[in-house]
């Protein structure tokens, strides 16, 4: 059997216990059916030795833990306990593709949006030259500029913000720290030149952020939305910082720890009359002068 059957198998049964937990019988015949749509061999029995196998090696292969209840003696998946997010990011997109595929391929009840290439092409070769220490040299196109220039640069991580990805890098025309989007990158080169690792931690240096920017100091933010807006960003929060201070029949405030930079900004003005900037008075005062700049365009 081909590991590509292995994988896929490990995949099923994911997908199938991340849903509801279920028995061993339900899952056999889920694995099963599943393979049997995608016109594998399934002449073999999907038995209980099996599947025990199988959990170690999806234990091992994506940090995932099978649990079973003795007392209604089926199988669940707790998504809390999965902390990779990349690990995350496959499986959901796994599960999308099977959906499509069975909904006979793009049926006319799936719409998909259409985009632009968001430069994900670049992604093995940025995170090759980045675990090599190798320059990378690459033509890039400013969103604001009718101009575009060469880079060389010492790739340091590859972060992901707002559906987009952007390459952190050392940039070796000022030895700047910068991020480029990878749409926005294009002739790229990873050069055999190597250069000597940069003690640059991403995950802190980004932590305050909304998006990539963070030319202004973080502060404390707060908040008052509306309790209809309110109890969606209680769902999907502004930032991983967020934190509900009070909530009334009419509004919801909370507080967010974040660099105040035109991403948080242009984030805010999106919910309109939804929202209001308790504090501090500069990002008040910077919302109503767009707000103000935007009444002008009208008059």
């Amino acid at each position: 059997m081909s590991k590509l059957i292995y994988f896929k198998r490990y995949l099923y049964v994911i997908d199938r216990l991340r849903s509801r937990p279920c028995n061993f019988n339900d899952l056999q015949e889920h694995v099963m059916r599943k393979l049997e749509n995608d016109d594998i061999d399934t002449a073999f029995e999907y038995a209980i030795r099996t599947f025990e196998r199988d959990k170690k090696d999806i234990s091992t292969l994506f940090g995932i833990d099978i649990h079973y209840n003795r007392k209604d003696k089926t199988y669940a998946i707790d998504e809390e306990e999965i902390d990779d997010q990349s690990v995350t990011r496959m499986i959901d997109a796994f599960s999308i593709h099977h959906a499509l595929q069975e909904g006979n391929k793009l049926s006319p009840s799936v719409f998909l949006e259409k985009r632009k290439s968001l430069g994900t092409e670049h992604i093995y070769g940025i995170i090759h030259a980045i675990q090599n220490a190798y320059l990378l040299q690459f033509t890039h196109q400013k969103h604001w500029d009718d101009f575009s220039t060469q880079r060389e640069v010492k790739p340091i991580a590859i972060k992901e913000s707002q559906q987009r990805w952007y390459l952190v890098a050392l940039d070796k025309k000022d030895e700047t720290v910068k991020t480029f989007g990878l749409d926005r990158i294009t002739n790229l080169k990873i050069t055999d030149i190597k250069f000597k690792p940069i003690p640059y931690n991403v995950e802190k240096e980004f932590q305050h952020a909304f998006g990539v920017e963070t030319y202004s100091p973080a502060e404390k933010v707060i908040l008052q939305f509306s309790n209809k807006q309110g109890n969606y960003i209680k769902t999907f929060p502004l930032h991983e910082s967020q934190r509900i201070i009070e909530e009334t029949e009419d509004t919801v405030i909370l507080e967010i720890y974040i660099h105040t930079t035109n991403d948080i900004i242009m984030e805010l003005l999106k919910y309109g009359s939804n929202v209001k900037v308790i504090s501090p008075i500069s990002l008040q005062n910077d919302i109503k002068n767009r707000i103000s700049e935007m009444s002008n365009l009208y008059q």
